[in-house]
């Protein structure tokens, strides 16, 4: 009996049905995965993806994401490590039109109810560059993203 739940169990889990995700390293691309949630929930997708909407730039031991409008997932927490925060930024290009569902972003048909960047800038986080419109600047990489509404 031990063995068929042990199996069961095996199986649900490499066929993708436990609800755990591959999780991305630093500098690869993630999705949301469900973007109706309260939390942040990631997991790692091709960067050639039109799903590839957030690139992983740090990952933390108990500290905060570096200055910035990085979007944050916590995992693994426990009294002892304090876990690890994964920290994303915006992967888009000028051009994108981009969806916001609750915390996230999605990439999306450019249409009404959408948002376009309008300008990406490496090298520099400064959001007097997007001349008032929405942006998001990050300190590591330096990038700002300039968005309109």
């Amino acid at each position: 009996m031990k063995l068929a739940v042990l199996l069961a169990a095996l199986t649900l889990t490499l066929a993708g049905c436990s609800g755990w995700h591959e999780q991305a390293g630093v500098g690869e691309c993630a999705k949301q995965v469900d973007v109706n949630g309260t939390s942040v929930n990631m997991a790692e997708v091709d960067c050639s993806s039109d799903e590839a909407v957030y690139r992983v730039s740090s990952r933390e031991r108990r500290t905060m994401c570096p200055t910035g409008d990085y979007l944050d997932e916590s995992s693994g927490r426990s009294r002892k490590t304090g876990g690890t925060r994964y920290c994303y930024v915006l992967n888009v290009r000028e051009g994108d039109c981009l969806k916001a569902t609750n915390q996230y972003f999605q990439r999306v048909a450019c249409g009404t109810g959408t948002r376009k960047v309008t300008k990406v800038v490496d090298g520099t986080s400064d959001r007097s560059l997007c001349a008032g419109n929405d942006s998001r600047t990050y300190s590591q990489p330096m990038k700002t993203i300039c968005i309109t509404n």
